[in-house]
């Protein structure tokens, strides 16, 4: 990914904008498919002990091992639609910083702020008693699917402050998802203990 060098001294990154000859729809299919490529597996430790329970919800069904996959698709997909939205506000604020350099000036420190309030935020939530998707109903696809999605909805909008610090941070730096990884692999940890 390239970096547009900005007022304040620092650079932004181009995925927020279509390269030449690049459209808008282009961009945004080739952001959401590098964050589902990142997001998914990185999330993927989260969803492991709620999609076992589903499992273990749908002993003696025949096909329990399949409404668990489709369940565990419904949850990648949940993950993978929530870069739009993050895309979208990315851009806007993206053409906000090259039509405004004053504000481009004052992003690092709103960037550092944000960043602080999404971890602090994340970390608050390890707090709170994690809610799973309710019973899984009749075993059949339509509820499997449901299920997935119930449970996806929940894990983005848990780990909502962690991708506010991730795209605070900058969400290509190697850096930044190393710890980023260590952060959802201890949560997983400690929710599996529970």
């Amino acid at each position: 990914m390239g970096q547009i060098p900005m007022p304040g001294r620092w650079s932004m990154a181009a995925m927020w904008l279509p390269v030449c000859g690049q459209s808008w729809f282009g961009a945004a299919a080739g952001f959401i498919g590098m964050w589902a490529a990142m997001m998914v597996p990185m999330m993927l430790p989260l969803a492991v002990a709620p999609l076992l329970n589903y499992r273990a919800t749908l002993a003696g069904e025949g096909r329990a091992f399949l409404l668990t996959a489709i369940a565990g698709l419904a949850w990648a997909v949940t993950w993978m639609a929530s870069g739009l939205p993050v895309y979208l506000a990315g851009a806007a604020v993206a053409r906000a910083l090259l039509a405004m350099p004053a504000l481009a000036r004052m992003m690092p420190a709103m960037a550092a702020v944000a960043g602080v309030v999404g971890a602090v935020w994340h970390l608050a939530a390890w707090r709170r008693q994690p809610v799973h998707p309710g019973p899984p109903g009749r075993p059949v696809c339509a509820a499997a699917l449901r299920h997935g999605a119930c449970l996806g909805a929940h894990c983005v909008r848990r780990c909502s402050g962690l991708t506010v610090a991730l795209l605070a941070a900058g969400i290509m730096e190697r850096s930044t998802m190393v710890c980023a990884v260590v952060l959802v692999a201890a949560e997983s940890v400690r929710l599996r203990e529970r």
